[in-house]
């Protein structure tokens, strides 16, 4: 080695020089390149935690408001993983610290970047972030240093290879070529020359060999066969310089994939396999074998008959090429999928002859396929499986989501509402699409509270939440629709029955108070008017002894009306005590034993007394109303107590009456129609009117104790709150109404069975 590099040779001068120029050309684009991509990754590791930085200002805007220390720490903590991060603290407006992280690292910050934390365009702290690139370069140096050790091995390569062919075809030829001309020049003809690998020397060879024969004839055969030497040399020179250029560009192409080859001649058993294929499968390129079998032992035995059938030339597509996926067995034991793509060669008849196959390896990409699969099948299970009715609508207002409530709510299916504008999908929502337009410029959750609508012409309030998304980067109004009218009503008769239960205890206060002072002044009016009764043999005697006439003191309080006026207090004494009396049994918890009745029974028994009360029979002439009477049989059997049930529905009944009778103008045909069904778990009565109904406000408050919209004198306004009571306190059952104006009232009584 040390005398090739002291001596002047043309192979040395060769190999040096072009040693140097690769050297060189590498070196300069090797330093090139890691400029470059060191500039452009320092670039791209800022960029990444800048946006990352903002990113977690946002993140946390969240929990600081909440003062959620914990998720605080939490995303300090992920965050702070990060090699570049030295230190984070979040800090309020008024620089009191409320969280910080420090690394361990003894370095000294390149960046220090601080944003401000806002929710709902309010600042409500700082975030403060030290950054340190210097592991980042680091790593560039090593990797520099990886770099330049590679391309010394390279260049240690190239020397050695460099060497070899030229020791090939320069330096053993020349060798060669002098021994000849050293035998010529001793005079020594052998009987064969060697063949020179280059054109030029053996012409050299061929000159000195014709001038050795001398012989004119040997020398035309000698120069025939060496230019037929020649022409095969260069025929073979030319041969394989393009064999070898194929082959190079091969080993290039399967070198620089990430696929692997294997390349079968049909009428071999042997498959070349590239080493990235046997790497592909956790081998090295000595552990196996090239057979046929190997492939095939290696395939998945459900994708074994397709795979055997490509690898023999069959299901190829007539530009000879074929596609599929299937599974191999890996050397840790596990499946992997793999991609693959093969070209059939036909000869010029039209027979194959050889497949060449690449291979990728396609686990990763079926895992996440299979996982986003499973993620929109899980989101979209969670989305049908929810009571509310979710809906998607675009900026132009066409659905693009439409889970299985809705589905069953309108009965209109998924495929048929996608694309569909919203108005024709769900019409009784219509008046809702501003505030749908609302959410996309405003970007937040927009409410609407209490939206009264109708379906199947039953009047339902909804709960509107509209949520702005954006997915495949368009805008998306994902709409939650909650039907609230049984919660309504739930808390309708919730605070229904808070009344009653502060009303009543305020009404038993009240009785007894009035009911002592009360029975005086009726034990008063009383003795007052037997006091002056002359039919009292007591009255006469103290007159006469006084020496006044008995006769015309009652004549005189006759003149004067004072007898009306006794009355008067006791009827109107009388009237106070019924109320009283009311009041008692409003506040009292009943303890009536129940047992089994006929409500049907009941029912008729009600109507009678109806008929036979005088102030119906004289004012609202109840005889004239017409009774509709539809009864389940089913139903006629509950377990009640029937002085309530029927106190409650001569109520009813009285006031269903009465209604009718002060309806203006008059009903033509006043009906007053009785219903009765049976279901599992009770009896529901209903009686309606076809009377002039009533308002909402009046509706919220008839079962108020006191409440009454009838004339002074006309009612105490206890009647519907006692028999709110008696139905819902003492037979655990419910009342309710349902009334508009001008269209009548229906009340419906719903007594559960006994239990």
């Amino acid at each position: 080695m040390v005398q090739f590099f002291c001596v002047n040779s043309l192979s040395r001068n060769l190999l040096l020089g072009t040693v140097t120029i690769v050297c060189t050309t590498i070196l300069l684009l090797s330093f090139f390149q890691y400029s470059q991509v060191y500039r452009h990754s320092l670039t791209t590791v800022e960029q990444k935690t800048y946006h990352k930085i903002q990113n977690l200002s946002k993140i946390l805007a969240v929990p600081v408001w909440n003062i959620d220390l914990d998720t605080v720490e939490r995303v300090l903590s992920v965050f702070s993983e990060s090699s570049t991060v030295l230190q984070i603290r979040i800090d309020e407006p008024d620089g009191k610290l409320i969280a910080e992280r420090i690394s361990d690292t003894e370095t000294s910050a390149d960046h220090i970047i601080s944003r401000d934390i806002f929710y709902n365009d309010q600042n409500i702290g700082r975030l403060t972030v030290h950054l340190s690139f210097a592991k980042f370069r680091q790593d560039q140096k090593k990797k520099l240093f990886i770099d330049l050790f590679t391309v010394g091995l390279l260049l240690v390569a190239i020397l050695i290879l460099t060497q070899i062919i030229l020791d090939k075809y320069l330096k053993k030829p020349l060798t060669q070529l002098s021994d000849m001309i050293t035998q010529l020049r001793t005079g020594t003809y052998p009987d064969h020359y060697p063949k020179l690998s280059t054109r030029e020397l053996q012409d050299i060879a061929t000159n000195f060999e014709e001038m050795a024969k001398q012989v004119a004839l040997r020398e035309t055969e000698l120069t025939r066969i060496n230019k037929q030497l020649q022409d095969n040399i260069e025929e073979r020179k030319r041969v394989e310089y393009e064999l070898r250029s194929s082959q190079e560009q091969f080993s290039l192409i399967a070198a620089s994939t990430m696929d692997g080859i294997l390349d079968r001649k049909l009428d071999e058993d042997t498959l070349r396999y590239t080493p990235r294929w046997k790497e592909l499968l956790g081998y090295s390129d000595d552990e196996l074998t090239n057979s046929i079998a190997l492939w095939l032992d290696k395939v998945h035995p459900d994708d074994r008959e397709m795979t055997e059938a490509l690898s023999n030339g069959h299901y190829y597509d007539e530009s000879g090429r074929a596609e599929m996926e299937f599974r191999m067995l890996h050397k840790d034991g596990n499946y992997r999928w793999f991609l693959g793509r093969g070209q059939l060669l036909t000869d010029q008849n039209g027979k194959p002859y050889r497949f060449i196959c690449s291979h990728s390896d396609i686990t990763h990409k079926k895992q996440a396929v299979e996982r986003l699969i499973s993620a929109k099948d899980m989101l979209q299970n969670i989305i049908n499986c929810m009571p509310s009715l979710i809906v998607g609508v675009t900026q132009e207002l066409t659905v693009t989501l439409w889970n299985e409530t809705v589905e069953g709510y309108t009965g209109i299916n998924a495929e048929d509402a996608e694309g569909r504008l919203f108005k024709e999908m769900l019409p009784d929502l219509s008046d809702i699409e501003p505030q749908i337009l609302q959410s996309f410029t405003q970007t937040t959750p927009v409410s609407v509270p209490k939206v009264a609508s109708t379906h199947d012409n039953v009047s339902v309030t909804y709960d509107i939440v509209i949520f702005p998304v954006t997915i495949n980067n368009k805008q998306v109004a994902v709409l939650r629709i909650d039907d609230i009218t049984e919660r309504l009503r739930m808390e309708e008769r919730i605070i229904q029955s808070e009344k009653m239960t502060s009303i009543s205890g305020l009404a038993a206060g009240m009785a007894h108070e009035i009911n002592n002072p009360l029975g005086g002044i009726l034990q008063g009016v009383q003795n007052v008017q037997r006091r002056f009764s002359p039919d009292l043999p007591p009255n006469v005697r103290a007159a006469e002894q006084l020496g006044c006439s008995l006769e015309k003191m009652t004549a005189y309080m006759e003149h004067r009306e004072i007898y009306g006026l006794l009355d008067g207090i006791a009827e109107s004494g009388k009237r106070a005590a019924s109320i009283i009396a009311n009041m008692l049994e409003f506040s009292r918890s009943s303890n009536t034993k129940r047992v089994p009745c006929n409500i049907h029974d009941l029912i008729e028994k009600s109507i009678d007394l109806a008929a036979s009360d005088y102030m119906l029979k004289t004012q609202q002439r109840f005889r004239q109303i017409n009774i509709i009477r539809e009864f389940d049989e089913s139903a006629s059997q509950i377990s009640c107590a029937p002085q309530e049930i029927e106190q409650v529905l001569l109520n009813l009944l009285k006031n269903a009456a009465q209604a009718l009778a002060a309806a203006t103008p008059p009903v033509e045909n006043p009906t007053i129609a009785i219903t009765t069904q049976q279901s599992n778990s009770g009896v529901m009565i209903s009686i309606a009117d076809n009377g002039p109904g009533m308002n909402e406000e009046i509706r919220k408050r008839v079962f108020e104790p006191f409440y009454t919209t009838k004339p002074v004198g006309d009612g105490t306004g206890l009647g519907l709150s006692v028999s709110y009571f008696i139905i819902t306190n003492n037979h655990s059952g419910r009342i309710s109404v349902t009334s508009a104006q001008d269209q009548g009232a229906e009340f419906r009584v719903f007594l559960p069975h006994a239990m």
